[in-house]
């Protein structure tokens, strides 16, 4: 069976740059990342540990309107909210040991999985970085899929390349973990039903809702308005940010 791991969480902005500079200023590093020569978008990305934020914006706007929701979705999201000037948290991403398994499953329990494609980019030095990706079409009763990645080589090997790359690096603002993502969706227990059968992993009753368990990290499905993955809950903050709360366009981070 394959082995699903919260591998990273992409957050739509418009200037990666201005968004950067303004997680920087409160300690957290964020670094330019590369461009998706096919989507016309870039990004900038902050990690800690091997799960990562990636602040994603668009820098070719006719690239950008040139592909449809079922050949990329969250990146295809990420582009609306682009061109309506919304910044907000988008989907995350779950990596995954074995992406043809993981595919061959969803395919098999009916879910409306894409192709999977080849993703790519070129980094700040030129590098072209590759993966393995596919989406799911469609959207929760208006809440976006998750998608899922397998990234080249082990996860030790990949971890210590970014370190020695300088992207895994310590923030100023501690030793930062992202360790919850906190969903309000209209029905909750529905919505965790339908993750918990994407990831393989049995919903559990939390205080305000649904709670998904994946490794030392927690999928919270709560009450709430907004059909959407609303804010990130961050471990090991420093005096900087204990218990503080960020807030940038509708992007929110609390911190203990």
């Amino acid at each position: 069976m394959a082995v699903l791991t919260w591998d990273h969480t992409m957050i739509n902005v418009q200037d990666v740059d201005q968004a950067a500079r303004f997680f920087g200023d409160h300690g957290i590093v964020f670094l330019r990342g590369g461009r998706h020569e096919k989507w016309g978008t870039e990004n900038a990305l902050g990690y800690f540990g091997l799960n990562y934020i990636e602040l994603i914006s668009v820098y070719d706007e006719a690239r950008a309107k040139n592909f449809s929701r079922t050949d990329a979705s969250a990146v295809y999201d990420a582009v609306q909210d682009y061109e309506q000037n919304v910044q907000r948290i988008n989907t995350i991403a779950i990596r995954t040991s074995d992406i043809e398994a993981t595919h061959a499953r969803l395919k098999g329990a009916g879910v409306n999985a894409g192709d999977i494609q080849v993703g790519k980019r070129l980094d700040e030095q030129g590098h072209l970085i590759t993966w393995s990706i596919f989406f799911i079409n469609g959207t929760i009763d208006g809440l976006p899929y998750p998608f899922f990645i397998q990234w080249q080589g082990s996860d030790e090997a990949r971890e210590q390349k970014l370190t020695e790359q300088g992207l895994i690096v310590q923030h100023a603002a501690g030793d930062l973990l992202v360790r919850q993502a906190i969903f309000n969706v209209p029905d909750p227990e529905k919505t965790a039903g339908v993750w918990g059968q994407l990831l393989e992993t049995k919903p559990e009753r939390s205080d305000n809702g649904y709670q998904i368990q994946l490794h030392d990290r927690q999928l919270i499905f709560e009450q709430g308005l907004e059909n959407h993955l609303v804010q990130l809950n961050f471990d090991g903050a420093g005096d900087q940010l204990k218990q503080q709360t960020l807030g940038f366009g509708n992007i929110k981070f609390t911190f203990k």
